[in-house]
Protein backbone atom coordinates (compact mmCIF):
# COMPACT_ATOMS: atom_id res chain seq x y z
CA UNK A 1 0.00 0.00 0.00
CA UNK A 2 1.16 3.58 -0.85
CA UNK A 3 -0.09 6.30 1.14
CA UNK A 4 0.52 9.69 0.11
CA UNK A 5 2.44 12.36 1.94
CA UNK A 6 -0.33 14.64 3.15
CA UNK A 7 -1.01 13.26 7.02
CA UNK A 8 1.51 10.51 6.92
CA UNK A 9 1.29 9.06 11.00
CA UNK A 10 -2.69 9.79 10.51
CA UNK A 11 -3.45 8.02 7.49
CA UNK A 12 -1.27 5.28 8.54
CA UNK A 13 -2.90 4.84 12.26
CA UNK A 14 -6.27 4.60 10.49
CA UNK A 15 -4.84 1.79 8.23
CA UNK A 16 -3.55 0.14 10.78
CA UNK A 17 -6.96 0.44 12.66
CA UNK A 18 -8.83 -0.14 10.24
CA UNK A 19 -6.85 -3.67 9.60
CA UNK A 20 -7.18 -4.61 13.53
CA UNK A 21 -10.55 -3.98 13.94
CA UNK A 22 -11.56 -6.00 10.46
CA UNK A 23 -9.06 -8.73 11.62
CA UNK A 24 -6.85 -8.50 8.84
CA UNK A 25 -4.38 -8.05 11.75
CA UNK A 26 -5.47 -10.51 14.29
CA UNK A 27 -5.42 -10.27 18.42
CA UNK A 28 -1.97 -10.71 19.91
CA UNK A 29 -0.45 -10.76 16.25
CA UNK A 30 2.99 -9.43 16.24
CA UNK A 31 3.90 -5.93 14.18
CA UNK A 32 7.45 -5.78 12.89
CA UNK A 33 8.29 -1.80 12.46
CA UNK A 34 10.58 -2.78 9.48
CA UNK A 35 7.86 -4.75 7.61
CA UNK A 36 5.30 -2.65 8.02
CA UNK A 37 7.52 0.29 6.87
CA UNK A 38 7.73 -1.33 3.77
CA UNK A 39 4.77 -2.47 2.77
CA UNK A 40 3.17 0.95 3.65
CA UNK A 41 6.13 2.69 2.09
CA UNK A 42 6.85 4.94 5.07
CA UNK A 43 9.79 5.26 7.54
CA UNK A 44 9.92 3.24 10.34
CA UNK A 45 9.72 6.40 12.46
CA UNK A 46 6.16 7.56 11.08
CA UNK A 47 5.44 3.47 11.67
CA UNK A 48 6.96 4.00 15.36
CA UNK A 49 4.34 6.97 15.39
CA UNK A 50 1.45 5.31 13.95
CA UNK A 51 2.00 2.34 16.34
CA UNK A 52 2.41 4.74 19.83
CA UNK A 53 -1.10 6.06 18.62
CA UNK A 54 -2.89 2.72 18.50
CA UNK A 55 -1.34 2.21 21.93
CA UNK A 56 -3.00 5.53 23.05
CA UNK A 57 -6.07 3.85 21.71
CA UNK A 58 -5.87 0.11 23.53
CA UNK A 59 -5.02 -1.49 20.27
CA UNK A 60 -1.61 -2.33 20.68
CA UNK A 61 1.04 -2.92 22.91
CA UNK A 62 4.37 -2.30 23.07
CA UNK A 63 6.44 -5.09 25.56
CA UNK A 64 10.20 -5.07 25.94
CA UNK A 65 12.63 -6.93 23.97
CA UNK A 66 9.49 -7.99 22.37
CA UNK A 67 8.06 -5.18 20.34
CA UNK A 68 5.12 -4.22 19.11
CA UNK A 69 1.77 -6.72 19.05
CA UNK A 70 -2.25 -5.96 18.24
CA UNK A 71 -3.49 -6.46 21.58
CA UNK A 72 -4.57 -9.47 23.16
CA UNK A 73 -7.81 -9.94 25.10
CA UNK A 74 -7.59 -12.17 27.34
CA UNK A 75 -10.77 -13.13 29.76
CA UNK A 76 -9.96 -11.21 32.44
CA UNK A 77 -9.62 -8.08 29.83
CA UNK A 78 -13.17 -9.09 28.49
CA UNK A 79 -14.81 -9.46 32.19
CA UNK A 80 -13.49 -5.79 32.81
CA UNK A 81 -14.01 -4.38 29.69
CA UNK A 82 -17.57 -5.60 29.75
CA UNK A 83 -18.79 -4.51 32.92
CA UNK A 84 -17.09 -0.97 32.16
CA UNK A 85 -18.95 -0.56 29.01
CA UNK A 86 -22.33 -1.48 30.88
CA UNK A 87 -21.62 1.07 33.45
CA UNK A 88 -20.77 3.79 31.06
CA UNK A 89 -23.02 2.74 28.28
CA UNK A 90 -25.72 2.98 31.08
CA UNK A 91 -25.52 6.29 32.74
CA UNK A 92 -24.55 7.96 28.98
CA UNK A 93 -28.09 6.87 27.92
CA UNK A 94 -30.18 7.82 31.15
CA UNK A 95 -28.19 11.09 30.36
CA UNK A 96 -29.14 12.02 27.06
CA UNK A 97 -32.58 10.88 28.07
CA UNK A 98 -32.17 13.52 30.53
CA UNK A 99 -30.09 16.77 29.06
CA UNK A 100 -29.81 16.28 25.36
CA UNK A 101 -31.45 18.77 23.18
CA UNK A 102 -34.22 18.54 20.89
CA UNK A 103 -31.99 18.97 18.41
CA UNK A 104 -29.02 16.45 19.45
CA UNK A 105 -32.43 13.73 19.80
CA UNK A 106 -34.11 14.28 16.50
CA UNK A 107 -30.26 13.56 15.07
CA UNK A 108 -29.59 10.15 16.61
CA UNK A 109 -33.74 9.27 15.41
CA UNK A 110 -32.32 10.35 12.26
CA UNK A 111 -29.26 8.00 12.15
CA UNK A 112 -31.32 5.11 14.08
CA UNK A 113 -33.26 5.06 10.62
CA UNK A 114 -30.17 4.72 8.71
CA UNK A 115 -29.24 2.08 10.65
CA UNK A 116 -33.08 -0.01 10.14
CA UNK A 117 -32.18 1.25 6.35
CA UNK A 118 -29.24 -0.62 6.20
CA UNK A 119 -30.47 -3.44 8.04
CA UNK A 120 -33.36 -3.51 5.91
CA UNK A 121 -31.77 -2.95 2.67
CA UNK A 122 -28.25 -4.55 2.88
CA UNK A 123 -28.93 -7.65 5.55
CA UNK A 124 -26.15 -9.40 4.89
CA UNK A 125 -23.28 -6.53 5.26
CA UNK A 126 -22.25 -7.31 9.00
CA UNK A 127 -19.08 -4.97 8.27
CA UNK A 128 -21.44 -2.34 7.87
CA UNK A 129 -24.03 -2.69 10.24
CA UNK A 130 -21.56 -3.47 12.95
CA UNK A 131 -19.92 -0.29 12.16
CA UNK A 132 -23.10 1.70 12.52
CA UNK A 133 -23.86 -0.34 15.66
CA UNK A 134 -21.23 1.31 16.92
CA UNK A 135 -21.71 4.69 15.53
CA UNK A 136 -24.78 4.41 17.21
CA UNK A 137 -23.61 3.68 20.51
CA UNK A 138 -21.11 6.31 20.42
CA UNK A 139 -23.66 9.11 19.24
CA UNK A 140 -25.81 8.32 22.30
CA UNK A 141 -22.41 8.83 25.01
CA UNK A 142 -21.62 11.90 22.31
CA UNK A 143 -24.78 13.91 23.44
CA UNK A 144 -25.43 12.67 26.85
CA UNK A 145 -23.48 15.95 28.11
CA UNK A 146 -20.37 14.64 29.81
CA UNK A 147 -16.98 15.75 27.92
CA UNK A 148 -15.48 12.96 30.89
CA UNK A 149 -17.83 10.33 29.82
CA UNK A 150 -16.57 10.44 26.21
CA UNK A 151 -12.89 10.40 27.59
CA UNK A 152 -13.45 6.89 29.61
CA UNK A 153 -15.74 5.36 26.82
CA UNK A 154 -13.17 5.92 23.71
CA UNK A 155 -10.41 4.36 26.46
CA UNK A 156 -12.85 0.81 25.99
CA UNK A 157 -14.34 1.46 22.56
CA UNK A 158 -11.25 0.46 20.11
CA UNK A 159 -10.40 -3.06 21.70
CA UNK A 160 -14.04 -4.07 22.42
CA UNK A 161 -14.95 -3.73 18.78
CA UNK A 162 -11.97 -5.30 17.70
CA UNK A 163 -12.77 -8.64 19.84
CA UNK A 164 -16.57 -8.19 18.92
CA UNK A 165 -15.96 -7.76 15.19
CA UNK A 166 -13.85 -10.98 15.21
CA UNK A 167 -16.05 -12.93 17.29
CA UNK A 168 -19.44 -11.89 15.58
CA UNK A 169 -18.12 -12.24 12.28
CA UNK A 170 -20.49 -15.14 11.54
CA UNK A 171 -23.32 -13.63 13.16
CA UNK A 172 -27.17 -13.10 11.80
CA UNK A 173 -27.07 -8.99 12.21
CA UNK A 174 -30.09 -8.14 10.41
CA UNK A 175 -32.33 -7.13 13.08
CA UNK A 176 -29.62 -5.68 15.25
CA UNK A 177 -31.72 -2.12 14.50
CA UNK A 178 -34.65 -3.44 15.49
CA UNK A 179 -33.50 -4.23 18.87
CA UNK A 180 -32.31 -0.69 19.39
CA UNK A 181 -35.72 1.27 18.72
CA UNK A 182 -37.21 0.83 22.39
CA UNK A 183 -33.41 2.56 23.44
CA UNK A 184 -33.94 5.03 20.91
CA UNK A 185 -37.48 6.07 21.77
CA UNK A 186 -36.55 5.93 25.45
CA UNK A 187 -33.97 8.53 25.02
CA UNK A 188 -35.85 10.91 22.79
CA UNK A 189 -38.74 10.35 25.68
CA UNK A 190 -36.60 11.70 28.08
CA UNK A 191 -37.27 8.63 29.87
CA UNK A 192 -33.78 8.46 31.34
CA UNK A 193 -34.50 4.99 33.87
CA UNK A 194 -36.00 3.49 30.34
CA UNK A 195 -33.07 4.47 28.54
CA UNK A 196 -30.33 3.64 31.50
CA UNK A 197 -32.32 -0.09 31.33
CA UNK A 198 -32.56 -0.90 27.67
CA UNK A 199 -28.95 0.22 27.34
CA UNK A 200 -27.65 -2.56 29.34
CA UNK A 201 -30.24 -4.58 27.58
CA UNK A 202 -28.58 -4.04 24.60
CA UNK A 203 -24.99 -5.12 25.35
CA UNK A 204 -24.41 -8.56 24.49
CA UNK A 205 -24.00 -10.66 27.84
CA UNK A 206 -20.42 -11.41 29.39
CA UNK A 207 -21.19 -15.88 29.21
CA UNK A 208 -22.18 -14.67 25.35
CA UNK A 209 -18.90 -12.91 24.64
CA UNK A 210 -16.94 -15.64 26.57
CA UNK A 211 -18.13 -18.35 24.90
CA UNK A 212 -17.20 -16.90 21.41
CA UNK A 213 -13.46 -16.77 22.62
Amino acid sequence: MTISKESLESQATRYLRERILDGTLALGEKLVESALSKQLDLSRSTVRMALNSLVHEGLVVQKPYAGWQVVDIDESDLWELYHLRLALEGEAAAMAAEWASAEQKAGLMALFQSYQALCREHPEDNRAISAMDWQLHQHIVAICGSERMQTLYKQILYPLQAYIGISHQDYDLSQSANSHEALVTAICAGDASAAAEEARANITPFSRLRAAR
